[in-house]
Protein backbone atom coordinates (compact mmCIF):
# COMPACT_ATOMS: atom_id res chain seq x y z
CA UNK A 1 0.00 0.00 0.00
CA UNK A 2 1.45 2.98 -0.87
CA UNK A 3 1.35 6.37 0.75
CA UNK A 4 0.94 9.67 -1.26
CA UNK A 5 2.78 12.50 0.27
CA UNK A 6 2.14 16.12 -0.42
CA UNK A 7 5.01 18.67 -2.85
CA UNK A 8 7.88 19.28 -0.65
CA UNK A 9 7.43 15.74 1.22
CA UNK A 10 7.55 14.00 -2.12
CA UNK A 11 10.13 15.83 -4.23
CA UNK A 12 12.60 15.04 -1.17
CA UNK A 13 12.09 11.13 -0.81
CA UNK A 14 12.01 11.29 -5.06
CA UNK A 15 15.73 12.85 -4.43
CA UNK A 16 16.66 10.22 -1.91
CA UNK A 17 15.03 7.24 -3.63
CA UNK A 18 16.89 8.61 -6.72
CA UNK A 19 20.17 7.76 -8.61
CA UNK A 20 21.55 11.32 -7.77
CA UNK A 21 21.89 10.86 -4.06
CA UNK A 22 25.03 9.05 -3.07
CA UNK A 23 24.80 8.57 0.74
CA UNK A 24 28.24 7.90 2.26
CA UNK A 25 29.46 4.20 2.06
CA UNK A 26 30.24 2.89 5.74
CA UNK A 27 32.56 0.52 3.97
CA UNK A 28 34.09 3.08 2.51
CA UNK A 29 34.48 5.87 5.37
CA UNK A 30 36.25 3.11 7.42
CA UNK A 31 38.60 2.01 4.60
CA UNK A 32 39.60 6.33 4.88
CA UNK A 33 39.77 5.76 8.66
CA UNK A 34 42.15 2.75 8.36
CA UNK A 35 44.12 3.99 5.61
CA UNK A 36 44.53 7.06 7.24
CA UNK A 37 45.48 5.07 11.00
CA UNK A 38 47.86 3.14 8.76
CA UNK A 39 49.76 6.12 7.29
CA UNK A 40 50.21 8.04 10.81
CA UNK A 41 51.95 4.82 12.41
CA UNK A 42 49.16 4.81 14.73
CA UNK A 43 48.09 1.22 15.69
CA UNK A 44 44.83 0.00 14.65
CA UNK A 45 43.15 -0.34 17.77
CA UNK A 46 39.07 0.26 18.59
CA UNK A 47 40.30 3.29 20.36
CA UNK A 48 41.69 4.80 17.38
CA UNK A 49 39.44 4.44 15.11
CA UNK A 50 37.11 5.23 17.54
CA UNK A 51 38.64 8.70 18.55
CA UNK A 52 39.03 9.07 14.33
CA UNK A 53 35.43 8.79 13.99
CA UNK A 54 34.45 11.02 16.45
CA UNK A 55 37.10 14.05 15.23
CA UNK A 56 35.04 13.66 11.58
CA UNK A 57 31.78 13.68 13.07
CA UNK A 58 32.83 16.85 15.00
CA UNK A 59 34.68 18.28 11.79
CA UNK A 60 32.37 16.95 9.04
CA UNK A 61 28.96 19.71 7.83
CA UNK A 62 27.54 17.69 5.17
CA UNK A 63 24.61 16.02 6.36
CA UNK A 64 24.93 12.64 4.67
CA UNK A 65 28.57 11.94 5.57
CA UNK A 66 27.73 12.99 8.96
CA UNK A 67 25.00 10.01 8.71
CA UNK A 68 27.59 7.79 7.63
CA UNK A 69 29.97 8.61 10.19
CA UNK A 70 27.09 7.51 12.85
CA UNK A 71 26.01 4.79 11.34
CA UNK A 72 29.97 3.57 11.38
CA UNK A 73 30.20 4.51 15.08
CA UNK A 74 27.13 2.49 15.33
CA UNK A 75 28.58 -0.38 13.75
CA UNK A 76 31.74 0.04 15.56
CA UNK A 77 30.47 0.26 19.20
CA UNK A 78 28.20 -2.53 18.84
CA UNK A 79 31.12 -4.98 17.24
CA UNK A 80 33.03 -3.79 20.45
CA UNK A 81 30.40 -4.91 23.31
Amino acid sequence: MSQQLPGAGRAITDYFNSLSFHAPNEGKLMEATLQELMQSGRPLSNKAIIGIVIERLEQEVDESVLEGYRNLLAQILKGTG
